[in-house]
């Protein structure tokens, strides 16, 4: 064991002092307990972790009773595994200790079949996923542990390494082939050779980890500050296990634009889209999904001979994207959001008729708009700006233009929004059934593109002008 002594800059008072105080509880009681994994890593990368872990050599009902001692409470959150969660009401904090342990098979290729407490700190640090992540660090005396000086090495030169064999580590838990470009882009690391060479050998274990998994692993990458790591989520072979043989990452990697408008290939292109949009969940999956039509829409220019269309790929980039997302377990809502984004990417909206417009702000959400047009203003930097400024700066401010016009004059843009309803049809009592929302229908569509005349006066005009078509054409 390699031990190095580290001062370590604390901001949150409470905190600390929450730690303190469990350090000491632990002391008192001959029992040994470190902070672990993850929390170090940050801590050493002056990054505030978002939780804090612990392993200690006591048993889980050791861990009970020292807690109950210093008025601690705890709960069974991962006992099969020796884990328990401490609550520290006074500070309102709350920790996961684990007893040190050593894992038995995996045959599930995600989670041990059996675990073994040991009293070896070495042993428990032997089973962890990378170097950076197999750190213990002993608040009281302010001395972190690793199993080789090596480990420090990778976190200064920002490497991602297996701790041990990275085949050994994969077969154990795929999900790790995954975590580790996920690391990567978190943290601005590079993957070692040798790790990435195991992930290409061992992507078919992937096949073997829940769609909720990926999709959650994937969306991470997608968050990060690099996103485009998943171009070795593409070329390592991970995606079409993850995908269940889909590979329209690899389709669009493989497809160059060929046409004035663009400087790299669509997944290139694609990869400065996510990184130019928010960090927010749709976004980022809409940024990520937008063109994967293209490979599959690609047509030859006709009188060219390397001018390319993608005629229709804004639908069929839809259709690909609702596979996957339904494939990866997307929430119905996360579903319909990007979805819309997808299939609306590229409409001519700046010019189009006020009725289209604001059809599609009905479509896709007054709610979700303001964020469409940052897709919509992504996608067009992308470009070769001085062929397409229109496209990149003209369109988008247009485009948030009118949606502002619209929010600002509080325009109808569904049958609820018209100033009459169904129930002032009925009382007229002429029209009856499926007519009353025909004519509903019809108004708005009236509404859409003249807005004024959105009154109730005005309407119970135009009710009896569709009474009369409707007699006429009866």
């Amino acid at each position: 064991m390699f031990v190095k002594k580290v001062e370590v800059k604390w901001t949150d008072i409470s905190l600390l002092s929450s730690l303190l105080k469990l350090f000491n509880a632990f002391r008192y009681a001959n029992k040994e307990l470190y902070l672990v994994g993850g929390c170090v890593r940050d801590l050493l990368l002056d990054k505030a972790p978002k939780d804090y872990d612990l392993c200690t050599n006591a048993t889980p009902d050791e861990v009970k009773a020292i807690c109950e001692l210093n008025n601690l409470r705890t709960f069974d959150s991962g006992i099969k595994h020796g884990t328990l969660t401490i609550i520290d009401v006074g500070y309102n904090q709350s920790f996961e200790i684990t007893t040190y342990r050593i894992d038995g098979n995996y045959s599930d290729g995600r989670h041990p079949d059996k675990v073994v407490f040991t009293p070896s700190l070495e042993e428990d640090l032997k089973r962890r996923d990378f170097t950076i992540n197999s750190f213990a660090y002993n608040l009281l005396t302010e001395e972190i542990y690793a199993l080789d000086e090596s480990f420090f090495k990778d976190l200064e030169f920002g490497i991602i390494r297996t701790v041990g064999d990275p085949c050994e580590r994969f077969e154990e838990d795929a999900l790790r082939m995954l975590r580790a470009i996920r690391f990567a882009a978190q943290l601005n690391f590079t993957l070692s050779r040798y790790t990435y060479h195991a992930i290409e050998m061992d992507a078919p274990l992937l096949s073997k980890i829940s769609k909720e998994r990926i999709r959650d692993e994937l969306t991470k990458i997608l968050l990060s500050d690099k996103p485009d790591m998943l171009k070795l989520f593409v070329l390592s072979g991970l995606e079409e296990r993850a995908f269940d043989g889909m590979t329209p990452l690899t389709d669009m990697m493989k497809c160059d634009h060929e046409n004035p408008w663009h400087y790299a290939d669509v997944f290139h292109h694609t990869m400065d889209v996510v990184n130019a949009v928010p960090k927010t969940f749709e976004l980022r999956w809409a940024a990520l999904l937008h063109d994967t039509g293209k490979p599959a829409t690609k047509t030859l220019k006709e009188g060219t001979e390397n001018y390319h269309n993608y005629i229709g790929h804004p639908d069929e980039s839809a259709k690909i994207a609702e596979k996957l997302m339904e494939l990866l377990k997307f929430s119905n809502n996360q579903k319909e959001i990007v979805y819309k984004f997808v299939k609306y990417h590229d409409a001519h909206l700046a010019e189009a008729r006020n009725s289209v417009f604001k059809t599609v702000v009905n479509e896709i959400g007054k709610e979700h708009f303001l964020d469409f047009i940052k897709l919509r203003a992504a996608d067009g930097f992308a470009h070769r700006l001085l062929m397409d400024t229109k496209f990149a700066i003209d369109f988008p401010d247009k485009v948030k233009e009118r949606f502002m016009k619209i929010i600002d004059d509080d325009d109808a843009l569904k049958v609820t929004d018209l100033a009459i309803n169904g129930n002032d049809i009925i009382a007229d009592g002429f029209l009856q059934g499926r007519e009353i929302g025909e004519c509903l229908r019809w108004m708005l569509n009236i509404v859409l593109e003249h807005p004024e005349y959105n009154t109730r006066e005005k309407l119970l005009e135009y009710l009896e002008l569709f009474k009369e078509m409707s007699f006429q054409s009866s």
